[in-house]
């Protein structure tokens, strides 16, 4: 029985060993017909062009305006809820474009740029207002609504304002 047994065994290792040498044999065989000399000639023939490069126009970039974090938060005119009017802190009929702020952070009459929104005139002032807040005015109590409150990125666009310490920090 065991003699069978290591017969076997004999005949199975001698068969994988033949196996593994007639793959390695075959690899180097094809391996020698892929690395030829049609393979280099493809790629002596590959030619790469550079296009040329057109400066069109240079700016010059006078100094990077910096950009401050604000919580916003949607409103609308005549909406007894949030206790406003049509009137502004500054006397002016409320519109599109108006933005209400701390005036002790953001002086009234302020051009500013809201990151994705556009740009906005610092008109107004609210009761709950304090430090890096603001109210957008929307047209409808549905768009201020829908709005709600957010995170967003401030900066001034007047050149001459600059915000209020407290936010430099």
């Amino acid at each position: 029985m065991i003699n069978k047994y290591n017969m076997t065994v004999h005949i199975l290792f001698w068969s994988i060993a033949a196996i593994l040498v007639l793959i390695a044999v075959m690899t180097i065989f094809t391996w020698d017909d892929q690395s030829g000399s049609a393979a280099t000639e493809i790629v002596k023939e590959a030619i790469v062009e550079k296009e040329p490069v057109y400066i069109v126009e240079v700016k010059e970039i006078k100094e990077e305006t910096e950009w401050f974090y604000f919580v916003a938060t949607g409103y609308s005119a005549n909406d007894p809820a949030q206790g406003t009017n049509n009137i502004t802190a500054t006397g002016k009929e409320i519109q599109t474009g108006m933005i209400a702020v701390d005036k002790k952070v953001i002086p009234l009459g302020t051009k500013v740029e809201i990151k994705d929104l556009g740009n906005f005139v610092a008109e107004d002032t609210g009761g709950k207002i304090r430090g890096n807040r603001i109210d957008i005015y929307f047209k409808t109590k549905e768009e201020a609504k829908n709005f709600g409150r957010q995170v967003i990125w401030l900066r001034v666009l007047d050149d001459n304002i600059e915000l209020a310490e407290l936010l430099r920090d």
